[in-house]
């Protein structure tokens, strides 16, 4: 019990250590010096409601040991990945580690009651771990079977759970305490993290610290742009982060007009 508790204490930090990426995987079309006005303008809407974020001291004391953990290791890190990957290589990567979550998204799936998105993950899964060479290639994507994500916290909202108040974590980054629970949820539901071997061991860390890399590559740049241009690069984030939630809750169902757009850049391609 004390050997899974602690393996459930380190995958969870691990695949959180850059929780912001899903938010940044939202990034949409438009031009980066507006794209980043308007994130001031929701941050500042943002932070004119204090219910939204009443631990605010906390969070923006976390918010700098965070910056510190991810100027000093994640985007080194990322940058050196990039140096040394090419593009296609990069974007095979990332097929490969979203079909890996398949699991993880098919239940979720279906405890939200979404059978045809269900239905769309399996597909996905079996033909592009098959033919599409283990998930590094997507055939099921070519075929108009299209890729979605879900999650524990996102299954909770719809179940009516409320996010509770933003946090700001010095690892886990932007959360919530429903989409914090979710996370831990989401770590038991994978199947991996049942299987005790070495092998599994190994390939369970390194698929944590290569998401965690591979979704803070292509969010170089645009959150460089916002950190040098936002006013408040801390409301800039958060904002950024519980609009981008709502707009996964929803499906896609429900237009946010007030949510920013930051601008596509090259290494975008095939994240969504």
């Amino acid at each position: 019990m004390r050997g899974r508790a602690f393996k459930a204490a380190a995958a969870a930090v691990m695949g959180a250590a850059l929780s912001i990426a899903p938010a940044g995987a939202q990034i949409g079309v438009g031009d980066v010096e507006t794209a980043t006005e308007e994130l001031e303008r929701a941050a500042e809407n943002a932070a004119a409601q204090n219910t939204v974020d009443p631990w605010e001291g906390f969070n923006r004391r976390s918010f700098h040991v965070y910056l510190f953990l991810d100027e000093t290791i994640l985007v080194p890190a990322a940058k050196a990945y990039r140096a040394v990957t090419p593009k296609k290589g990069r974007k095979g990567i990332r097929n490969f580690l979203d079909n890996a979550q398949s699991p993880v998204v098919l239940v979720n799936d279906i405890l939200q009651g979404e059978f045809k998105r269900a239905g769309d993950t399996l597909g996905r899964f079996v033909i592009n771990s098959t033919i599409g060479f283990g998930g590094f290639a997507d055939p099921a994507g070519r075929m108009g079977i299209p890729k979605h994500t879900e999650d524990f916290g996102q299954t909770l909202a719809v179940w009516g759970v409320p996010s509770g108040p933003f946090l700001m974590l010095p690892i886990f980054g932007p959360t919530t305490l429903r989409d914090g629970v979710g996370l831990g949820v989401d770590v038991a539901i994978d199947p991996l993290f049942h299987v005790e071997t070495q092998a599994a061991n190994r390939a369970r860390y390194s698929r944590f610290v290569a998401t965690a890399v591979s979704r803070r590559e292509p969010l170089i740049e645009p959150l460089d742009d916002i950190q040098e241009k936002s006013l408040d690069y801390y409301a800039s984030l958060r904002s950024f982060y519980l609009q981008a939630r709502k707009r996964e809750i929803a499906n896609g169902r429900t237009s946010y007009e007030d949510l920013p757009d930051i601008g596509e850049y090259e290494e975008f391609d095939g994240l969504e």
